[in-house]
């Protein structure tokens, strides 16, 4: 590959649950953990092309919709403390990232860096993860059509929840989590993604679906009848992986369904319906959050302590 100006450098995906340096030297994309792991987010793709816009029209572009950003901000004021902080968004367009994050002033989005990317990314993908290109800080990655409706600018605000855990205290429970770190160890990169749940097992699909039911009841006999129940037919492993995607994934889906409710948007019901995949423990998760909240207000806002008390 040419050589080219440091602004364009060729991003290397890192492993999601590993910490990268800032690479300040043109790099080659490598087969690593993130690059497996989001082709398998965005249901993998093909080779791009060559952009077709300079990234001062792509800035230009999407300047509106950036400014929408904060508005959406502003109006969720009062949800949950979270929503106000603001992540890059990198906006995957044309075989290319380009990474829009707050100026000095936090006042707006300006385009930071922009980086070719291999696979063409598919309309709708909506993602968050760390960008070794810019400095491993963790971003929202959509394509521009997440800016159409309003339900697209509660997914932006859905992925910065995922770049609040990321920053704070996620790495911290990855590191004692023990299938993480065996995950990690055995190089089993897509372990959140491909982990051989036994979502079809009938006393788990019993089980599973009498708890969502009593979370939502607040059922607190049931729900803690029925969490010793999971724990004793799932082994180690398979109780991790649970409540692992209960806490990451139900916690974004829990602040997503209190923004929409806010904007009078209808409910996300995703992970509801038979039969289950790995969607059931966000709404599983979902609800039994709301549950501990309520018993608890402090884990609104205490994610480490919130893990455990799911755990």
């Amino acid at each position: 590959m040419s050589e080219k100006k440091p602004h364009t450098l060729k991003a290397s995906f890192a492993d999601i649950s590993q910490e990268t340096t800032f690479a300040t030297e043109p790099q080659t994309v490598k087969l690593g953990g993130l690059k497996l792991f989001f082709l398998a987010m965005v249901f993998m793709g093909q080779l791009a092309g060559s952009p077709a816009q300079t990234p001062d029209r792509i800035a230009l572009n999407y300047h509106k919709q950036l400014v929408r950003v904060f508005e959406y901000r502003d109006s969720l004021e009062g949800v949950h403390p979270f929503v106000k902080g603001l992540y890059p968004i990198a906006i995957a367009e044309d075989g290319y990232f380009y990474v829009f994050d707050l100026d000095s002033s936090k006042t707006q989005y300006r385009i930071m860096a922009y980086e070719e990317i291999e696979m063409k990314v598919p309309r709708g993908t909506r993602a968050a993860f760390p960008l070794q290109f810019y400095d491993n800080k963790c971003a929202c990655v959509v394509t521009g059509d997440v800016f159409d409706t309003p339900e697209g600018y509660i997914m932006i605000f859905h992925e910065f929840v995922h770049c609040h855990q990321w920053h704070t205290v996620e790495p911290g429970l990855r590191s004692e989590l023990p299938l993480a770190v065996k995950s990690q160890k055995a190089g089993n990169f897509m372990w959140e993604i491909e982990h051989p749940f036994p979502y079809h097992d009938k006393w788990f699909v019993k089980t599973y679906n009498t708890f969502m039911e009593a979370a939502n009841l607040n059922d607190h006999d049931k729900i803690a009848e029925l969490r010793e129940e999971l724990a004793s037919i799932l082994n180690d492993d398979d109780y991790q992986y649970m409540v692992w995607q209960e806490w990451k994934e139900g916690f974004a889906l829990y602040m997503e369904n209190k923004m929409r409710k806010h904007l009078k948007l209808p409910e996300n019901k995703v992970g509801r319906q038979q039969p289950y995949s790995r969607t059931v423990f966000y709404a599983g998760g979902s609800a039994y959050i709301d549950y501990l909240i309520q018993k608890n207000p402090d884990l609104l806002t205490d994610l480490e302590a919130l893990f455990y008390a799911m755990y």
